[in-house]
């Protein structure tokens, strides 16, 4: 991702450096600020790719920052950086849809791949990968490697769904690398430009899954606006309620147009069919297809 230039907000010297250093790695170049309104006026939506703001600052602090910015310029891309995530700035991120949300002390591998995510689209991500290149790829990524005769099969079926729009199902046991998979996906696939949000559908309440997916009325839910023109990966979908799995079969046909969806299962959605614990139509639009991994 050469010639991008993101721009850093932060008060910290020492989280300065770790983010510089995690975007020289990656080949980008950087603009490094410590004030907020410096940070105003220094946004250039021709010069920056892409904006990570401190949360915590004086004497303005990142919500002030990115609203400002956003004000005039709606499209730009931001990440927000805080030791303290509170609800206020959960909510922030997700109503004004910011690309993520990265949470100190700073992983810089965590962060290396969310600056991967974020800046894929800008350096050509979004063109389909295919033949050679794709297979180098997967070479890279641990779940996809081996010589068996499974992998080589889940590597066909893989090639064939990077380059398609509509869902799919990764099945596989708990400890299986579904989820890195979806994630390789979404990088390599024509949503790589957009935001990747994954989603585990076991740890949340009723209330919460129609809030965050889809409620009752038919409106999409905070998680599915943060992956719109995305991708979104579903966990555990295989042990969503009856009532949220009618909810999201009512709405699959706009919801797949909304986003890239990616639904991961432990158990084949057939033996919840059999015993009553799987919608009709969700199983039909949900299992339409299904890729096993060993």
């Amino acid at each position: 991702m050469p010639d991008h230039t993101v721009l850093i907000v932060d008060d910290s010297s020492v989280d300065l450096e770790i983010i510089s250093m995690v975007c020289r790695v990656l080949g980008c170049n950087t603009d490094v600020v410590s004030d907020g309104f410096e940070a105003i006026n220094c946004y250039d939506p021709e010069r920056h790719a892409l904006v990570l703001c401190d949360y915590v600052m004086e004497p303005v602090n990142g919500i002030y920052v990115i609203s400002k910015i956003r004000e005039t310029y709606p499209h730009a891309k931001c990440i927000m950086v805080s030791g303290f995530p509170d609800v206020q700035l959960r909510s922030f991120v997700e109503e004004n849809h910011l690309f993520d949300l990265v949470v100190k002390p700073i992983h810089t591998e965590t962060l290396k791949k969310t600056l991967r995510l974020a800046l894929d689209g800008e350096d050509g991500a979004t063109v389909e990968v295919q033949g050679i290149a794709l297979s180098n790829r997967m070479d890279a990524c641990p779940a996809l490697c081996g010589t068996s005769a499974d992998t080589h099969a889940l590597r066909e079926q893989l090639s064939e769904q990077i380059s398609c729009q509509h869902p799919f199902m990764l099945l596989g046991t708990a400890d299986s690398s579904k989820r890195e998979i979806a994630e390789f996906v979404h990088q390599n696939g024509s949503h790589a430009g957009g935001p990747c949000v994954i989603y585990d559908a076991c740890a949340q309440s009723e209330a919460d899954l129609q809030r965050d997916l889809v409620d009752a009325a038919g409106n999409f839910g905070i998680q599915v606006e943060r992956a719109e023109k995305g991708t979104l990966i579903l966990q555990h979908v295989d042990r969503l309620p009856l009532s949220i799995q009618k909810l999201l079969a009512r709405g699959f046909d706009q919801l797949a147009q909304h986003t890239r969806l990616i639904l991961l299962a432990e158990t084949p959605l057939e033996e919840g069919l059999e015993q009553g614990t799987v919608d009709d139509e969700f199983y039909f639009k949900a299992a339409s297809e299904v890729i096993e991994v060993p």
